[in-house]
């Protein structure tokens, strides 16, 4: 099984730190969504997209990218890492663009980051200290349901 989770982390890392915590767990190669066109994309499994959250979605060059790049595999999932807590409704705009290219979503997975943006870098930011140890736990767990959603699916 191969794994690819294509990352836009732009200010913290925050979504990067999660990327690098799940490949821990799973057969997963992260790679910035810079460098993700050296890859062929066909020959992975299962691709992941994650990026922080920006005004309530995923980076817009993510949405670029699998618009233009991303018709041939089928399995993904999709992860982020914001100021809120609203991950479900964070993620849906990536769900539902990869839904729209008939895509499989095998999970969606969001957790706090730090968030420095506009008035919050004033305070030093919210969620400080966040991604920390029970996010990154979370993310190896998220990985191995989707590892296992994978097999379940090729079975």
């Amino acid at each position: 099984m191969k794994m690819l989770a294509i990352v836009k982390s732009k200010h913290n890392d925050n979504t990067m730190k999660i990327a690098e915590a799940m490949s821990e767990a799973a057969p997963l190669t992260v790679a910035d969504l810079k460098d993700a066109l050296y890859y062929n994309l066909n020959e992975y499994d299962v691709i992941g997209f994650g990026s922080g959250i920006y005004f309530g979605k995923h980076d817009e060059e993510l949405f670029e990218f699998i618009n233009k790049y991303c018709s041939h595999f089928t399995n993904t999932f999709v992860f982020s890492t914001s100021g809120s807590k609203n991950y479900k409704k964070n993620n849906s705009a990536l769900v539902k663009l990869l839904e729209s290219k008939n895509k499989t979503i095998l999970g969606s997975f969001g957790c706090r980051g730090l968030d420095k943006f506009f008035i919050f870098a004033l305070l030093g930011g919210i969620n400080k200290n966040h991604p920390d140890t029970d996010d990154f736990d979370a993310a190896q767990q998220f990985i191995e349901s989707i590892v296992n959603r994978y097999n379940q699916l090729k079975n």
